[in-house]
This record gives C-alpha cells, sequence and structure tokens, in this order.
C-alpha cells in the first residue's frame, strides 16, 4: 500500500482547519469590535444624562453659569424627532434621560434653550 491515502486524510484535515481558521478568524474579530463599539456608545451615553430629579429643579430665567453645575460633562449626541429648528439667538442642548438602550425612556431627551446666558425654555422630548 501506497502512503497516498494517509497523506490525503492529512491534507483534507489541514484545508478544514484553514477554512475554520478563515471563517472564525474575522467572526471573533467582528464580535470583538461589536462588543467594544457597544461599551463606547454606553459609556458616552452616560457621560450625558441629566438627573430627572436635577431637571425638575431648573427653572426659566435662571443663568448659565448656575446650571453648569447639574449638567453632565457631554451632550446627547442623538437628537430626538421634533426636536425642531433653533430660533435665532437660542442655543439649544440636549440632554439624554437614560443610558439604558433597553429603557423605555431611551431615545428620549431633555432640551434646554438658552438665550444671552439664561435658560428660556427647558422640555423632554419623547419621539
Amino acid at each position: 500500500m501506497s502512503p497516498a491515502p494517509s497523506q490525503f486524510r492529512w491534507a483534507r484535515r489541514r484545508v478544514r482547519r484553514t477554512l475554520l481558521t478563515a471563517l472564525a478568524a474575522p467572526l471573533a474579530a467582528g464580535a470583538v469590535l461589536l462588543a467594544g463599539v457597544g461599551m463606547w456608545e454606553t459609556v458616552a451615553a452616560s457621560r450625558s444624562v441629566l438627573d430627572p430629579r436635577d431637571y425638575a429643579r431648573l427653572r426659566v430665567g435662571q443663568d448659565r453659569s448656575d446650571i453648569r453645575k447639574v449638567l453632565p460633562d457631554r451632550q446627547s449626541v442623538e437628537r430626538p424627532a421634533g426636536a425642531g429648528p433653533e430660533e435665532r439667538g437660542v442655543t439649544c442642548e440636549f440632554y439624554a434621560m437614560t443610558a439604558d438602550r433597553f429603557d423605555d425612556r431611551s431615545g428620549d431627551a431633555y432640551r434646554l434653550c438658552f438665550r444671552d446666558g439664561r435658560l428660556v425654555s427647558r422640555d423632554a422630548l419623547t419621539p
């Protein structure tokens, strides 16, 4: 008997391993990338959440410097539908209600609008 059948089996196993590696490596890299992006979005979202108690204490007419103490580090990246265009001379900022994607308030935001350093409106926007 010639050694050819055992070499074929060895070659077939090698091809299977190579194919499995060629399929598994991109899938594993994609899963790691997806997990990393998800974690990044969660951390970024958590830094833009305005506590509901702090929002409740805000009053129209307050000075921006007084409000700054209770505002999160960042604004929310997402703008809810219905946010509308800003009026001339008015600057609006958006803060998330929650960082939890599975919360019913996910995607909802607080809108704080300022004119000349004073709060002129505050709204809770829900899509």
